[in-house]
């Protein structure tokens, strides 16, 4: 059986499905990995598929392959990404727009992804220096980061952008942000990319408690969530049927805007996928829209 945190990598892997997401993820993974310098990149872990993953994107971006060793320490395992050369460095900073005087890089604006892809930041950066207690034992999700300055960057990301409270802690010569609060944890593992393992961290607390009111959430929850992904394929179904009847490119502009979004985004929810939408449009609009295109691909 798989260590939950190694499941909880392997579940972020496995939604990284697009460019922009992989982009945004080996973003964070840089960040926060064990040394980002203009003349040395390293990054180590015991995943090895955490590992592949960081080497063939920094490889594509930087036009050269880049190997991933395996090193053994004593019982324990570790993958290794080792990158020294500075031209392959340099297409790398160039590619991210990380600025070369700095001793360290940190989450300002000009290097941070759009707001959609944060979470994916989060990922990486959960990828390159997260873990997380089975919650069989103990509540505990932790970030180990090289830097106090990253340190407050993340904690005060979480806050902004998600009204998390994390606390932080210095241990030896790294820097800690952590959560023991369950609800809070889970919160970030669905931020993260890993629902399935939250859905896994909220049934043991059910569990612990005995709790038959949290039963009923867990259930109502995921109910919402499959009737979510549900109206969300219907919606991107009709929206695929008017563009192969070449009728989209006919509708109004606000109705193809809609769509596009739909299409882009087919995972998110509509509490999230209006806020995105230029000109801007309130949720019942959006749905409104959403229902008309449905309407009118019955129709054909």
């Amino acid at each position: 059986m798989l260590h939950f945190s190694v499941s909880v990598k392997e579940e972020i892997l496995s939604n990284m499905n697009s460019r922009p997401k992989c982009e945004a993820c080996i973003l964070g993974m840089l960040l926060f990995c064990k040394k980002l310098r203009n003349d040395h990149i390293q990054f180590m872990t015991e995943n090895a598929d955490t590992a592949a993953f960081f080497a063939k994107n920094l490889g594509r971006i930087s036009n050269t392959e880049i190997p991933v060793e395996e090193i053994d320490i004593g019982s324990r395992k570790l993958f290794e990404v080792d990158i020294t050369d500075v031209d392959t460095i340099s297409a790398i900073y160039a590619h991210f727009n990380f600025d070369k005087e700095k001793t360290h890089q940190r989450l300002d604006e000009n290097i941070m992804p759009k707001a959609k892809f944060i979470p994916q930041l989060f990922s990486g950066a959960y990828l390159a220096c997260g873990s997380v207690n089975d919650p069989n034992k103990k509540s505990h999700l932790e970030f180990v980061i090289p830097t106090l300055d990253l340190c407050n960057d993340l904690g005060l990301l979480l806050i902004d952008n998600y009204g998390i409270i994390a606390k932080q802690m210095s241990r030896g010569k790294n820097e800690i942000v952590y959560l023991k609060d369950s609800e809070n944890i889970q919160d970030v593992l669905t931020l993260i990319g890993a629902p399935m393992a939250a859905l896994k961290h909220i049934t043991v607390k059910v569990d612990k408690e005995g709790s038959n009111q949290v039963n009923r959430t867990i259930n109502c929850a995921t109910a919402n969530f499959r009737k979510s992904n549900a109206a969300a394929q219907r919606q991107i179904d009709a929206i695929n049927k008017l563009g192969s009847k070449g009728i989209m490119e006919t509708l109004p502009q606000e109705l193809q805007v809609v769509a596009a979004a739909r299409v882009e985004n087919p995972d998110m929810a509509l509490s999230e996928l209006y806020k995105i939408i230029e000109p801007p449009v309130s949720k019942s609009g959006l749905n409104h829209r959403l229902n008309k295109l449905i309407s009118l691909a019955n129709d054909i």
